[in-house]
């Protein structure tokens, strides 16, 4: 293990780190979702537009800026993206006019796009042969990201803590970013045959990998929206353990991104995928039953079985579509994930309409339709990925 770590190079480590500090801000909305919901006295349904503001401007734009990015390469876009996504966030923090939360969501949701798909790019190049082990500690540091925001962002909203803090971390990972994007040869942009072998790339088994990654992503999205708002609202239960759970949750996801880069390597991605996602099913339905401490250990298979598929999911399309890497990890790190993060509009709808409960037997029957997507798809050989 020691040795992988070792092998990755520095700049690798430079950007995954950013990565995670990036990736705070969504795990801090998340937890940041009652403190909204009770300050601003929003239904059930706005606090899912919130949601969806965040993830529809974070990722339905990241294959465009992903195309652009294989076009015109430009480093410095990751410190950029990384910095207006903790200053739009802590913005959205402090007004007290929902319209004005929704733009500020968007804006950081905007930052964290802009990073996503050049850094992604940059890792797939820097990491030389060694891509799936550069991809496993990018996407483990986003998982880290996400569950560190959660807690931090708790840790802030508690009484005597400062919500301007909030911004130090994006301070110094942006200036390591800029330290990147300065010491950096310029990045190559694609051939001018990049369109075609574009259009050439979507088949069934493209479609199937992105259906599977929506209906993952709608589940992940799902977790981490209801969990807070099921114990602190529904059950009027303690913040801090919903918190906990959260951050169990998140944590759980780094464990298994790395899991799932290694198992990838040794069995194939399309494997892991489709021995992942079908016990989900059963977890999140026992889910609302459990007591004491069953809930943790339930969220946390369920995070790390979640997770195993998402360093999977990234290394495979970037081999489908190797032409065009940018705009292949904008659409499995941004396009489907917003396209499932966009059912968390309707989970909010329904547990409007009928109860917070009815969410959860939802999502323990969404992992079902991502495995028979993935029966679908199929995993290109070294070879056709390198000749595209």
């Amino acid at each position: 293990m020691f040795n992988i770590v070792r092998s990755i190079p520095r700049y690798v480590w430079l950007i995954a780190l950013g990565h995670g500090v990036t990736d705070l801000s969504p795990g801090a909305l998340y937890v940041a979702l009652p403190f909204l919901k009770a300050k601003l006295g929003l239904t059930y349904a706005e606090v899912s537009a919130i949601v969806l503001t965040q993830n529809i401007t974070a990722s339905l734009s990241q294959p465009f800026l992903g195309y652009y990015s294989d076009r015109t390469p430009r480093a410095w876009v990751m410190s950029a993206g990384c910095m207006l996504c903790g200053l739009a966030m802590l913005a959205s923090l402090v007004v007290s006019n929902y319209y004005l939360l929704l733009l500020f969501t968007a804006l950081s949701g905007l930052g964290n796009a802009a990073f996503h798909p050049e850094a992604a790019k940059l890792v797939n190049r820097l990491s030389g042969k060694s891509v799936g082990k550069g991809a496993s500690l990018f996407s483990v540091w986003g998982s880290i990201g996400v569950a560190i925001g959660s807690l931090f962002m708790a840790f802030l909203l508690s009484e005597g803590a400062g919500l301007f803090l909030y911004i130090v971390p994006f301070l110094l990972s942006s200036a390591g970013l800029v330290y990147v994007a300065v010491s950096l040869p310029p990045t190559p942009a694609v051939h001018t045959d990049g369109l075609r072998k574009l259009k050439a790339s979507f088949n069934w088994s493209v479609c199937s990998l992105l259906g599977m990654v929506a209906a993952r992503a709608t589940v992940s999205s799902g977790i981490s929206a209801f969990v807070p708002l099921y114990y602190v609202s529904y059950l009027h239960g303690s913040a801090l353990y919903a918190s906990s759970l959260l951050t169990v949750y998140m944590a759980a996801g780094a464990f298994g991104t790395m899991l799932g880069g290694i198992m990838s390597d040794k069995y194939g991605s399309r494997t892991v995928m489709i021995y992942s996602i079908l016990p989900l099913s059963l977890l999140l339905y026992l889910f609302r039953f459990a007591g004491g401490i069953l809930p943790f250990i339930i969220l946390a298979l369920a995070s790390m079985l979640l997770s195993a598929t998402f360093t999977s999911s990234l290394v495979l399309i970037q081999k489908m579509m190797p032409g065009n890497i940018g705009m292949a990890s904008g659409l499995n790190l941004g396009f489907s994930v917003g396209l499932g993060t966009m059912g968390v509009l309707v989970l909010g709808k329904i547990a409007d309409l009928w109860s917070m409960p009815l969410i959860f037997d939802i999502l323990a029957f969404l992992p079902v339709i991502a495995f028979v997507l993935t029966l679908f798809i199929r995993e290109p050989e070294s070879k056709e990925a390198l000749t595209g």
